[in-house]
């Protein structure tokens, strides 16, 4: 299995880590991790399946929407392999780091933030590093991290670049809840809080295609519900608010997206189950509905891989008679892979850009 070109970047680099106490922050491949064996690290990924691959691990993990309110490292799950640390956990406190490796993610303001952390962390006389793939938009990183230090690039290769800032203008602290947005969406007469982070879907706005699809969601739903791929927790929220009899169930692969769906919860004086897993592998469990609107990027690049999975695994994962409401843009195969699984799936909405399905077991 071949590398990502940032990763290759930074083996090409693999002399700077001779040196220093290093923190890698979202890896984009956890293949990158066997080529730097050699060098205690430690690793935090805020997404699950990299972190999967990169500690061995399988499965699923579950938490109570009211543990993380209560406890800020409730999601923190930690993986000792070899001379590496792996932690799954939407951020950290704390670290023995004097270097800390960011790999550039899609949203600018998640780049802020991710700096923010990791000056904090490293504290003056650190250093921070980011790599990315040119046409990802590591070209215009230097901006995000200047406000800290001086900043140098590295390195150049692969159509992807390396940035050095050395720190000089380290936070404080460091808090989630500082970057943290409260907003009232609206759906018809209903109206709930949602709490979103940057680089979280559905961050400060009720997304057009999650619209389309609640106005199509029957106004009695009862049983366990998942909403997968839940992001800020926005559809779940949505259903408890309206008066639904259920128990939610919110699955991602983002301990952000987990985070916030946790607080978006509590915002509506609501609960529920927390789950982290990629696609639904390791869920062993049925539900009597699953809703969602899946993604079909990773970072910058088209991705069917993870509807296609849930697609293939949904059916197996409804009780009897369940049911599953999903919306996707118009031009994605869904309808395809929906029949191939189910019989006679419904087309519920469409208009110029998104289409709601409907298919029961």
């Amino acid at each position: 299995m071949s590398l990502s070109p940032a990763s290759q970047l930074v083996i090409r680099n693999i002399d700077q880590f001779e040196e220093g106490n290093w923190l890698v922050i979202n890896a984009d491949d956890a293949g990158l991790f066997p080529d730097l064996q050699a060098f205690n690290l430690t690793a935090l990924h805020q997404y699950y399946d990299v972190f999967c691959q990169a500690s061995s691990r399988s499965g699923a993990a579950q938490f109570d929407s009211r543990d993380i309110c209560e406890e800020p490292q409730a999601i923190h799950i930690t993986h000792e392999q070899g001379n590496h640390k792996h932690i799954f956990a939407p951020y950290l406190t704390q670290a023995n780091a004097t270097d800390v490796l960011l790999f550039m993610p899609k949203a600018k303001a998640h780049l802020s933030m991710l700096m923010a952390m990791a000056a904090t962390l490293v504290g003056n006389n650190g250093r921070v590093h980011v790599v990315g793939e040119n046409k990802g938009g590591i070209k215009s990183a230097g901006k995000a991290m200047q406000q800290f230090g001086s900043v140098q690039k590295l390195d150049s290769a692969r159509h992807c670049s390396w940035l050095t800032c050395e720190i000089e203008h380290a936070p404080c602290s460091f808090s989630l809840h500082d970057w943290t947005a409260i907003d009232t969406y609206t759906s018809g007469d209903n109206e709930w809080q949602v709490c979103s982070l940057p680089g979280v879907f559905s961050h400060r706005e009720l997304d057009a295609g999650t619209e389309l699809l609640i106005s199509k969601l029957p106004k009695t739903m009862s049983g366990t519900v998942l909403d997968f791929a839940c992001g800020a927790g926005v559809i779940a929220a949505y259903l408890l608010s309206s008066g639904a009899r259920i128990q939610a169930e919110l699955l991602d692969v983002s301990a952000l997206a987990l985070w916030c769906s946790a607080h978006t919860l509590e915002q509506n004086n609501s609960q529920g189950t927390i789950i982290a897993a990629d696609t639904l592998q390791g869920v062993n469990h049925r539900f009597q509905t699953i809703v969602t609107n899946p993604p079909f990027h990773t970072g910058v690049k088209t991705d069917y891989r993870i509807t296609r999975e849930f697609i293939a695994g949904a059916k197996q994962h409804l009780t009897s008679n369940g049911k599953l409401y999903l919306v996707a843009n118009r031009f994605l195969p869904y309808a395809e892979l929906l029949t191939e699984q189910f019989k006679q799936p419904a087309t519920l909405a469409q208009n110029t850009r998104f289409s709601v399905y409907f298919a029961q077991n």
